[in-house]
């Protein structure tokens, strides 16, 4: 049986190889290398999406923002911590306080790579799951901001 321990462990790793990966493309290629990870940071949420998109209407759900955050692709790692403050059929306002991969890119020194992975992969993600979502990430950690701040939302059905 999978534990919360080991959704932890698995999330720690996950942003560990994404930090050694990420940090060593900018590091050999430079300028092209950070070109090709925000490429593959995008793909990745594209693909994602896509994949999401396809179970929930496998499953009978509608395509919303809704169905995307209640019956979203993978559990969260125990010590995020994060509010939703608007969770409507229309919006989502949430504020991450705690995120537990931003703080391990930031003590293995490759926040800067964090950084893209935060500007990058939602957008993709989100809006490949439904294009006509809006997503707004105007405060993130990973830029020295106090928080995450998500605020999505879809045109009223």
């Amino acid at each position: 049986m999978v534990t919360q321990e080991d959704i932890d462990e698995f999330g720690d790793l996950w942003a560990l190889m994404y930090c050694v990966f990420a940090q060593e493309m900018v590091d050999s290629f430079g300028e092209k290398g950070e070109e090709a990870l925000i490429r593959a940071v995008k793909e990745y949420g594209r693909a994602r999406g896509e994949r999401l998109r396809n179970r929930h209407r496998e499953q009978g759900l509608p395509v919303n923002l809704r169905s995307l955050f209640e019956h979203y692709d993978l559990p969260g790692h125990s010590e995020t911590e994060k509010t939703r403050t608007v969770f409507e059929d229309d919006k989502l306002v949430s504020y991450t306080y705690r995120c537990p991969f931003q703080e391990q890119w930031r003590e293995r020194g490759c926040v800067d790579v964090g950084k893209l992975y935060c500007q990058y992969f939602h957008h993709a993600f989100w809006q490949e799951y439904r294009p006509d979502l809006d997503v707004q990430l105007p405060e993130v950690l990973t830029t020295d901001d106090p928080h995450c701040l998500f605020v999505v939302t879809q045109p009223k059905e």
